[in-house]
């Protein structure tokens, strides 16, 4: 059984969890949260009696970023989807339109034999990146961005607190990555990375249960993710969790 604080911060978890180094801002208005980093902007918890008017808020607020709204049961109205596609809104560029809001407060399983760290030296911080943009085909372009502000980073990431990144080792070889954003109702699952050569063998389970172990360690005993549908939501659900709500993303062309 999920608690109600758990499924909240699940649905809306930008309302909920630390702001990380790579945000600007957030901007709590009731009616709907933003975050702001410096060239895009979330937008979620909607519930408004004046659509239009909250977009242009919005808009305003978040003014030279790109836009994406997530919606989920909570939101209100209950046709907002519609409304927001007839003022112009469309599919996200990254085609993940639905996502599925899960969490566990069940200790899932683990493999033997997987040496996790939690990343405490830059060196491993590094490492932790560089497994990223190998899963997920990051441009050389950001490549190089980031490895020039690598140092300023991660100082960053250790003075606020809020982020905690995992390595998992094979044969001494850093091979999986995984890390999460913290919360008095529990932590925020992402950025869940294995390098190809190293996939099959347990390491993203190993990491899921890292996190939960730090949950526990902070007194926050729960998870949530964000997951598609497509990759991560089968293996989630064979380690104990459970859907809370579907998520649908649209982008705001305004």
């Amino acid at each position: 059984m999920i608690p109600p604080e758990v499924r909240e911060l699940a649905e809306t978890p930008d309302r909920y969890t630390a702001t990380t180094p790579g945000f600007t801002e957030r901007i709590e208005r009731g009616r709907f949260v933003i975050m702001q980093a410096p060239h895009w902007a979330s937008v979620s918890g909607v519930e408004t009696d004046d659509v239009e008017a909250t977009v242009a808020e919005t808009r305003e607020l978040t003014a030279g970023r790109s836009k994406i709204w997530w919606l989920g049961p909570s939101t209100r109205p209950a046709d907002l989807e519609e409304r927001l596609r007839a003022m112009g809104f469309r599919d996200p560029p990254d085609r993940a339109v639905d996502l599925v809001a899960m969490a566990t407060v069940v200790p899932p399983d683990a493999p033997e034999g997987v040496d996790v760290r939690r990343v405490e030296t830059l060196e491993e911080y590094i490492e932790a990146s560089e497994l990223r943009w190998e899963a997920f085909g990051a441009p050389e372009q950001r490549r190089e961005e980031e490895r020039a502000g690598f140092e300023n980073a991660y100082r960053r990431t250790k003075e606020a607190g809020a982020v905690v990144y995992y390595v998992a080792y094979l044969d001494g070889r850093p091979a999986a990555t995984g890390s999460c954003v913290v919360s008095p109702r529990g932590l925020l699952l992402f950025g869940g990375a294995t390098a190809e050569w190293a996939r099959g063998r347990g390491l993203y389970r190993a990491l899921v249960r890292a996190r939960w172990d730090e949950a526990v360690a902070r007194g926050t005993p729960a998870l949530v993710v964000e997951a598609d549908p497509r990759t991560s939501e089968p293996i989630l659900r064979s380690l104990g969790f459970v859907e809370v709500c579907r998520l649908r993303r649209l982008e705001d062309p305004g």
